[in-house]
């Protein structure tokens, strides 16, 4: 099933991690991304980028079955040309919409608006409010993670 939607996450995935339960649905949302060719997208320097790099140093410490999800995640989407798509310049936004997002979401909101579907997955609740109220200005879906996995990949964009 080709399909290639770009999907922009915050930093939940990283402490999902944590959380053997969470740790579970991270694996299956990576697994089915695999699946169905959609991709993550990125941008080199970003907290989100190092995110990633953090997960893979990090998992040292955890117990082998939490190590085996994370190599899987740096092994075959992270590292996989295909399964991720690099943002290499973002415009920026005018300070009035960078003022009615919460500052350290900023960049993600504009690596977002630089994909063709502008779909971002979050946990975060101000953010998910702050997108959806400039939903008519960004033209940005955004989904809480939970709801998303749950309904990934039958989700229709």
């Amino acid at each position: 099933m080709a399909r290639g939607t770009h999907l922009t996450i915050d930093e939940w995935f990283y402490h999902w991690f944590d959380d053997e339960e969470s740790s579970l649905l991270i694996t299956a949302f990576f697994e089915k991304l695999l699946e169905v060719c959609d991709k993550i997208v990125l941008q080199r320097g970003t907290r989100l980028a190092k995110k990633f790099y953090d997960l893979c140093e990090s998992s040292i410490y955890y117990p082998p079955l939490s190590r085996r999800r994370v190599k899987f995640l740096m092994n075959s989407i992270i590292s996989n040309i295909n399964k991720v798509h690099w943002v290499d310049e973002t415009e920026k936004f005018s300070a009035e919409i960078v003022n009615r997002l919460p500052r350290k979401d900023v960049y993600l909101v504009e690596m977002c608006s630089m994909t063709v579907d502008k779909i971002l997955i979050t946990t975060d609740r101000t953010l998910h409010q702050n997108i959806t109220d400039l939903y008519k200005e960004l033209g940005i879906i955004v989904l809480f993670a939970e709801d998303f996995i749950k309904a990934y990949p039958e989700l229709s964009f």
